[in-house]
């Protein structure tokens, strides 16, 4: 979000990312909305505050001593956090343009085996992340196809960006994309 010139600017984007959550919520929420609104437990809410990554406010009403968290903050925190980036974005059009010539050599209609060896990871969780619905792909029979295009779409979003235990291939790729930005 660092790239607004000013909160007006950040607020509208995020009225328009967001627009069920302001009409459901005030300006200021608690820790308890402020959980429920990222689908988070209010212990990870409290460790954003401790951490000094969300800001708030504290509150008294007579003898109920609250957190206020602006509604604006929060929200523009959970889209970071989130790598919730429109896909505009210089930094995803990069990074997509480096995935599409790391893979050119591919083709265009992968099997999970290729996926695999492309990023890194076992065919199991390959195919957790299809039934999820993580990694678009087609079950034709028994092998799963993947189209090259989705795969690109999937190692470019936040689910992929999220994973906290990395494969060594996605390590290296991470490594190899900032060093040429």
């Amino acid at each position: 979000m660092d790239s607004f010139d000013n909160k007006v600017e950040r607020s509208i984007m995020l009225h328009e990312i967001f627009p069920k959550v302001y009409e459901q919520y005030p300006p200021l929420v608690t820790q308890q909305e402020a959980a429920k609104i990222c689908n988070v437990d209010v212990q990870t809410i409290r460790k954003w505050e401790k951490d000094g990554e969300l800001p708030f406010t504290k509150a008294v009403d007579r003898l109920l001593h609250f957190h206020q968290i602006l509604l604006d903050d929060l929200l523009g925190y959970f889209y970071e956090k989130n790598c919730l980036q429109d896909p505009e974005n210089p930094y995803i059009i990069k990074m997509r343009q480096f995935y599409e010539q790391k893979y050119k050599d591919f083709p265009d209609r992968l099997y999970v085996k290729d996926v695999a060896k492309m990023t890194g990871y076992v065919k199991q969780i390959i195919v957790q992340w299809m039934r999820n619905g993580h990694l678009k792909g087609y079950n034709r029979g028994k092998p799963f196809l993947i189209p090259k295009k989705y795969l690109i779409d999937f190692v470019c979003g936040p689910y992929y960006r999220r994973i906290i235990r990395k494969s060594r291939t996605h390590m290296a790729d991470m490594k190899s994309f900032q060093n040429e930005l």
